[in-house]
């Protein structure tokens, strides 16, 4: 939790460098979906690891 604080800004950052400014927005909403997905799925998964 305490590495997605910092670490996804970061990636954000690293990562809208290197598209264009028409894509920005679709790299954006790109972004949020995986974080949804992950936010959905991570817990569920490890739960059934553990």
């Amino acid at each position: 939790l305490a590495s997605g604080g910092i670490g996804m800004p970061a990636l954000q950052a690293m990562l809208s460098r290197q598209v264009d400014e028409e894509r920005q927005g679709q790299l954006q909403g790109s972004l949020a979906a995986l974080t949804s997905l992950t936010s959905i799925v991570g817990p569920l998964l490890f739960t059934a690891i553990y």
